[in-house]
């Protein structure tokens, strides 16, 4: 199911072993990072490779706002998924511009953490939405709020209640020139308030290219939000 088809609690962290017993970085090549400066905001996704002891090289899958003509290196955070491990890991480094456009190179990569997370960067909006349960017959879309999104899911307000397990089809206009999109959720996590309901909600049959194509909207609003268009 294609994202323009039919469209968590975190653990605590597991300590890093030092010195010998240190996992080998190389074991994180071909890994989907995010990378985000100092404060947090996302400067650019790509893909860790090339890595070698203390080095990398991080190859954009998006567009990024930075200068290529950066005299010193930016420090960054890099935190990607670990399919191996089934945890985040969390690594910094400082980055300079390569001979290619579209890579960055990474000098003293370190990791950080291994956390029992997804670690994708969440982009608080606030947007009209609608969701569609799945599996009630003759179910009707009711309004929604959007809150926050995640190339790993979303965060929604609604006014109905609704229990962990539910799935439903959540339609959102995220791209106005290219017209709403639908996505299968499933609710994960419900904050319960007087008159309303929060919903943690992950993006479930999602391709990586789906997944690619989030992210770009990710970065695309958050230029948007921070004025750099």
């Amino acid at each position: 199911m294609g994202l323009f088809g039919l469209f968590g609690k975190k653990a605590e962290a597991a300590p890093i072993k030092k010195d010998a017993e240190t996992p080998c970085l190389e074991m994180y090549a071909g890994m989907r990072v995010e990378v985000t400066d100092q404060e947090g905001r996302l400067l650019f996704i790509a893909k860790l490779l090339g890595l070698q002891e203390t080095s990398a090289q991080l190859h954009q899958l998006t567009k990024t706002f930075l200068s290529r003509e950066m005299e010193e290196p930016l420090a960054v955070q890099i935190r990607g998924y670990s399919d191996r491990d089934s945890k985040a890991v969390y690594l910094k480094g400082s980055i300079l511009a390569a001979a290619d456009d579209q890579v960055w190179t990474v000098e003293e990569l370190k990791l950080v953490k291994l956390e029992n997370d997804r670690a994708f960067f969440r982009m608080d909006v606030d947007m009209d939405a609608g969701i569609t349960p799945v599996g009630r017959i003759g179910a009707q879309e009711e309004p929604c709020k959007l809150l926050n999104i995640s190339v790993g899911g979303v965060r929604i307000g609604s006014a109905n209640q609704h229990h962990s397990g539910d799935k439903f089809l959540l339609s959102m206009n995220l791209t106005p020139e290219k017209g709403p999109s639908t996505v299968l959720c499933q609710v994960l996590r419900t904050i319960e308030h007087d008159d309303s309901y929060e919903y943690g909600c992950q993006f479930i049959e999602l391709s990586e290219a789906d997944q690619d194509k989030i992210m770009q909207i990710i970065f695309n609003l958050q230029r948007k939000k921070s004025g750099r268009t």
